[in-house]
């Protein structure tokens, strides 16, 4: 059985267009590397397939530039509010997983 990743709908063209190539989790997926997960935007008939190439976790605090760039944001600052609109209760210790990917042709 193949896992689902939900997206928000506003994030499909920076996806399929490879703008945004690591999503930020709060809880763990327990995806795997090399792993195949259907992107799905609900809202939309909008779907794709990804491959995860890198997981792990890091503290709140810790993002940097570099998780900004592969989020598809043009800075941390932008990156962090948009997180505080989706965990409003995150705190500067909370662990995030990240999961990098890129959109591979059906």
């Amino acid at each position: 059985m193949i896992n689902l990743l939900k997206f928000n709908k506003e994030y499909y063209s920076a996806i399929i267009n490879g703008e945004k190539t690591q999503t930020l989790r709060k809880n763990n997926k327990r995806l795997r590397e090399d792993e195949i997960v259907k992107a799905i935007f609900p809202g939309t008939d909008n779907e794709c397939r990804i491959q995860i190439t890198n997981t792990g976790y890091k503290q709140f605090k810790h993002l940097n530039d570099e998780d900004a760039e592969l989020e598809g944001y043009n800075s941390l600052d932008e990156l962090k509010k948009d997180l505080l609109k989706i965990y409003p209760r995150l705190d500067q210790f909370d662990r995030l997983y990240y999961y990098r990917f890129k959109v591979i042709d059906d």
